[in-house]
């Protein structure tokens, strides 16, 4: 678990001020949800968050280490993992193939005083512990892309989740998921808390206020109010421009 820290971010896109002046803390083994109306800039903030786009001002920390100018690569190995909008994965392979090679990629160095034959076992070992994690065991053997959209939700989590993250991006991991899936997925989350900090991008309302332990509204690319659910359904500002009355 970690602490997280964006200070003054600022990202323009020509005239267009997409990030103004953004501060944004997460606590240890907190979940933060940030919300905020289309256009408001959250898709822009995560990318300054995750390393894909460079800020213009500003500042980001995790546990003290300055990730700033770090490529996206770099900031995993810091400790810093994302779930993306749109699942990425190769859809060719297995569930199972999907997850070694994530798996192999984030602790081949770990094991190069083993065997081989030693290494892989050790690499499938984790392979199934994660899938036994996020739910994923009954579906090792099946084509990633031939999965339903929940169970492809899952498996992006597991792929994150094979970096060891200290600090988790979740980006909408429950948009266009039917209620039995997003159940899924949130419980998912409620679990993953206990070993990782987590900022959660997130429209379904009713499951940010039940998750979070703080809410940040990004409106216009600032934010305008932060606290707890109580604090932020009581907040004028917040219902005028995003919850209504």
């Amino acid at each position: 678990m970690s602490r997280f820290h964006a200070s003054g971010l600022v990202k323009r896109f020509g005239a267009v001020g997409a990030v103004e002046g953004v501060n944004l803390r997460v606590e240890t083994g907190e979940v933060h949800a940030l919300i905020g109306p289309n256009g408001a800039g959250k898709t822009t903030l995560v990318n300054l968050l995750s390393g894909l786009l460079r800020p213009d001002a500003g500042r980001i920390e995790l546990d003290g280490a300055d990730l700033t100018r770090m490529p996206a690569h770099r900031r995993v190995a810091h400790g810093l993992s994302r779930c993306f909008q749109v699942t990425s994965l190769f859809r060719l392979s297995t569930v199972r193939d999907n997850l070694r090679l994530a798996v192999q990629a984030h602790t081949g160095s770990s094991f190069g005083m083993l065997r081989r034959r030693d290494a892989a076992a050790a690499i499938d070992a984790l392979t199934d512990a994660l899938a036994e994690r996020v739910g994923l065991a009954p579906f090792m053997e099946r084509i990633a892309g031939s999965l339903p959209h929940g169970t492809q939700r899952q498996l992006d989590i597991a792929l994150a989740l094979a970096a060891r993250p200290r600090m988790l991006l979740m980006d909408e991991p429950m948009a266009g998921l039917g209620p039995q899936e997003s159940a899924h997925i949130e419980a998912l989350i409620a679990e993953l808390r206990r070993d990782m900090s987590i900022l959660l991008i997130e429209h379904d309302m009713d499951a940010v206020f039940r998750l979070a332990d703080r809410i940040s509204v990004l409106v216009g690319g600032r934010v305008i109010a932060s606290g707890d659910a109580a604090a932020i359904r009581a907040d004028p500002d917040v219902q005028s421009a995003y919850l209504g009355t």
